[in-house]
């Protein structure tokens, strides 16, 4: 059965390309329905009776890029502390668990006044340090053991098992730069369960866990930046890239996370976690009536809160070429990235096409000359940073990734994609080649739309995008309208020397060439 559907997925992919845009209107005739709560939280509904199951997806308009200096990994770790539940799931005293939480506070407050008082201590009173430095170790065994007293009061991952128990998929979160969202699909007669235990952990956050939690999330930094070479030169890409804008820190610094309070968290929940800024899309097998009458029962009494200031910082035009060196003990790696412009910027949707045409499968531009003909490579590839599939909120960077083979320097790599780039700025792109690309965008964008949670993140995102749903359909319309002049203007444009950012990963071990 497996092996049939997928069989059908690739003829029906392949079906949409053929017959051109016809086929792929006539699917995306999008049948939303659309209201408000009082408190300003918008629900996006999409009735679909194909089968008895539905996704809800929950968008807040504030991910990464909202976190304060000081406070970086606040968002994060907040999507994690949203699957301990609520102060009536995962607990069996929430009162007695309160206390302990408190306790906890009041003695990491303890710990970090220490902290401070280290490098003085180390500096004036020497004498002193090994005392100093013993009450901290106490402090942190004190903080351990309560929150080791404050676990037997939890009933782990109870929120998950609820939900698992009543036939959920695909239950998750993910903390993006511009949003934090929260998924799950579950069978139709569950849509009130959905409504109880969502708008339950939003009116009701617990916090449970945090400290514990805290170094979970300090750790999959340790684990997905600091030991991955290509990680962590992407980190100086980005963060060379951008010197305005929050979008520079890619990953959370430990030093930072490993600071952090419930009483951070829940002033960026405070601030964030607003009705205004939340739109939940819903799509399956649901009633729009019963829909509105459970979001009024149960998201209807969360009270509107004043909006906090949005990001006004915008990222200065960037007038020379800038470059950073990682050097770690694995094979060389280059990374090229440019400015590039927001979701709304007419020129966004040409850039989506450029992307595809220069590293999309073993005929793109790129992977042609470079693996293929030239066989400087063994792979090239491109993303786009933040990288959200309608665009960004604020403009990102467009990145192009190289692995050279073995023997070849990375400066050789270098001079051949920018051959490729100036040659695509001067020839342009043939209408069959344009079209070839665009209809592939069109086609998975389609596709993935047939899925209840692709939908459903569609509709959620060109919502926070742009405070209205139909973006989606103007997107679309956008890429339709892209031509080869187009592409020679955002080449000419964006992608050239003075616009751009080299990363390059060197080996630490002697005798490659660079």
């Amino acid at each position: 059965m497996i092996r049939a559907i997928g069989i059908m997925t690739v003829i029906a992919v392949i079906l949409t390309i053929a017959c051109g845009t016809t086929i792929a209107d006539e699917s995306l005739k999008l049948d939303v329905k659309e209201f408000r709560l009082d408190n300003g939280m918008t629900f996006l509904v999409v009735p679909r009776a194909t089968a008895p199951v539905f996704s809800g997806y929950i968008c807040v308009e504030a991910g990464s890029a909202y976190e304060k200096i000081g406070n970086i990994g606040t968002a994060h770790l907040l999507e994690h502390m949203m699957f301990k539940g609520s102060q009536s799931v995962g607990t069996t005293d929430y009162k007695a668990e309160r206390k302990l939480m408190a306790l906890e506070d009041s003695v990491w407050a303890e710990i970090d006044a220490a902290n401070q008082q280290t490098r003085y201590i180390k500096l004036n009173n020497p004498d002193q340090l090994e005392a100093h430095i013993k009450e901290i170790s106490r402090l942190r065994l004190a903080l351990d053991s309560l929150s080791e007293l404050s676990s037997k009061y939890v009933i782990q991952n109870e929120f998950d098992e609820i939900y698992t128990r009543n036939g959920s998929a695909q239950f998750n979160a993910t903390t993006m730069y511009d949003f934090t969202a929260y998924f799950v699909s579950l069978p139709s007669n569950r849509l009130e369960l959905w409504f109880s235990m969502e708008s339950d952990r939003l009116k009701y956050p617990a916090w449970r866990e945090f400290f514990p939690e805290r170094d979970v999330v300090s750790e999959e930094r340790r684990l997905s930046v600091e030991n991955n070479p290509d990680s962590k030169l992407y980190e100086q890409l980005i963060g060379t890239a951008f010197i305005a804008h929050p979008y520079q820190i890619y990953w959370e610094w430990q030093s930072e996370e490993n600071n952090l309070t419930r009483s951070d968290m829940q002033e960026f929940f405070d601030n964030y976690y607003t009705p205004q800024n939340l739109t939940a899309a819903i799509v399956g097998d649901v009633d729009l009536e019963t829909v509105r009458e459970l979001a009024e029962k149960y998201f209807g009494d969360i009270p509107a809160r004043e909006l906090v200031e949005p990001i006004y910082t915008r990222e200065p035009l960037q007038q020379g070429e800038r470059r950073v060196d990682q050097v770690y003990e694995a094979n060389p790696v280059l990374f090229i990235g440019y400015h590039k412009t927001a979701f709304d910027d007419p020129d966004e949707a040409a850039f989506h096409v450029v992307e595809r045409l220069l590293t999309d499968g073993r005929t793109s531009r790129l992977y042609k000359a470079l693996v293929l003909e030239k066989q400087l490579c063994i792979d090239i590839d491109s993303d786009v940073f933040p990288g959200n599939s309608l665009g960004d909120l604020q403009g990102g960077l467009f990145n192009i990734y190289a692995c050279p083979k073995d023997g070849v320097s990375t400066i050789e790599v270098e001079e051949a994609i920018y051959y490729e780039l100036d040659r695509l700025a001067q020839e342009g792109i043939s209408d069959r080649e344009l079209e070839k690309v665009k209809n592939n965008i069109d086609a998975d964008f389609i596709w993935s739309t047939y899925s209840n949670l692709g939908l459903a993140r569609n509709l959620a995102h060109a919502n926070g995008l742009a405070d209205d749903w139909r973006y989606l359909n103007r997107f679309r319309d956008m890429m339709k309208n892209v031509i080869s002049e187009d592409i020679m203007r955002i080449t000419t444009r964006y992608l050239i020397k003075e616009n751009r950012t080299v990363a390059t990963l060197i080996p630490t071990e002697k005798g490659g060439k660079q």
